[in-house]
């Protein structure tokens, strides 16, 4: 049995990053029988009163079998913002013209999204009124996470070609 210890914000926050993916994974039981960890011990890598934490080794398998589900790469994505900054994954498509502008337009949506966000986050009539309370502030940084992805992608397919690249 675990003993209950304080853990400070970021380390819980580390973990509910783990208790995500695993989720996404299919749960426990499913994390536990692929990795060959006891479910208790994957339960207690998530819990944000014991420490307990999860391998790198572990961590790598989850993620790398929950490619493209929403929250992708969870604990990979945590370590991106506790350094202060996001998860980029290579750009897909190609760097020619279609696949640029198939990057500009999901450009355009994130930040159609981040502008949703905000607008709701400062609408008279929500929850806080015009204050951006931390909920909406979590929902608009997390909408810029995903746009400043997709900006580095179109970054990174122009770079190329003054790079000389294809």
């Amino acid at each position: 049995m675990s003993r209950a210890v304080a853990l400070s914000p970021d380390q819980q926050s580390g973990k509910a990053g783990f208790k995500a993916l695993v989720k996404a994974f299919g749960g426990q039981d499913a994390a536990a029988e692929e990795s060959g960890v006891r479910r208790q011990k994957i339960s207690d890598m998530g819990l944000a009163n014991v420490a307990e934490y999860p391998t790198l080794d572990l961590i790598d398998l989850l993620e790398d079998r929950t490619v493209g589900l929403p929250g992708w790469p969870h604990v990979t994505s945590w370590l991106c913002r506790r350094r202060g900054g996001v998860f980029v994954p290579l750009p897909q498509g190609g760097a020619d013209a279609d696949g640029m502008m198939r990057t500009v337009a999901e450009m355009a949506a994130e930040f159609g999204d981040v502008s949703r966000a905000v607008a709701d986050a400062v609408c008279p009539h929500g929850p806080d009124g015009e204050e951006v309370n931390a909920a909406e502030a979590r929902t608009a940084l997390a909408a810029l996470d995903d746009l400043d992805r997709v900006s580095a992608q179109l970054r990174h397919k122009l770079q190329s070609k003054i790079k000389g690249g294809q």
